[in-house]
């Protein structure tokens, strides 16, 4: 008696087992969507935070300014900020203690004006894209009244030349009083045409 339940029912699962098949897999189907539903995302790790630079947070800068003064086109500002990178992977590395010595070979005079600022001093890791530093920089460097038409911050970016050697230089400059120069995206040869060392 038993033997014959047995059958019958083998019978049947073998009449339909293309029913049980697609219902077995209307079932993993099924987990599988809740799985995707419900399972937690991984948060992509934020590689630009330890770039990020808010202007505001900034102290002011030292009452006394040195023997020389820097301009930029004329208008009188005081360094808060020097982001210095190595262009390319095969650039040795560079050292916060020779930012200094680095900016005098770009602008003569203009290490003297950091030491006297006592800016921030920031080294990025190498920069793949040269093209691609100075939007980075004005990206990441954010200034309290970036939607002004007049600020007293002054950013500029770009490629530098020290000898022999290319960096990637970013200065957040406080100006005097507010004015209309912003973010200025700087080439090479453009450094020493916009800084101006005064005494």
């Amino acid at each position: 008696m038993l033997w014959a339940q047995a059958d019958g029912l083998a019978d049947k699962v073998r009449d339909n087992w293309v029913y049980a098949a697609i219902a077995a897999g209307v079932l993993v189907a099924l987990l599988v969507l809740y799985r995707i539903a419900t399972g937690r995302k991984k948060r992509h790790p934020d590689l630009e935070k330890g770039l990020r630079e808010d202007l505001a947070s900034y102290p002011p800068p030292p009452a006394a300014t040195g023997p020389k003064r820097l301009n930029v086109n004329g208008v009188p500002v005081r360094v808060r900020l020097v982001v210095v990178a190595p262009t390319g992977k095969l650039q040795t590395a560079i050292m916060p203690d020779d930012v200094p010595e680095l900016l005098d070979d770009v602008v003569r005079g203009l290490g003297a004006c950091v030491k006297a600022d006592k800016p921030r001093i920031r080294v990025w890791p190498p920069q793949l894209s040269v093209a691609g530093f100075a939007p980075t920089f004005h990206r990441l460097v954010e200034s309290p009244d970036r939607d002004a038409q007049a600020s007293r911050w002054v950013k500029l970016a770009g490629p530098a030349r020290t000898g022999e050697r290319s960096i990637l230089l970013g200065l957040a400059l406080l100006a005097d009083e507010p004015c209309k120069l912003g973010n200025v995206q700087v080439e090479t040869t453009e450094w020493k045409e916009l800084l101006e060392i005064a005494k």
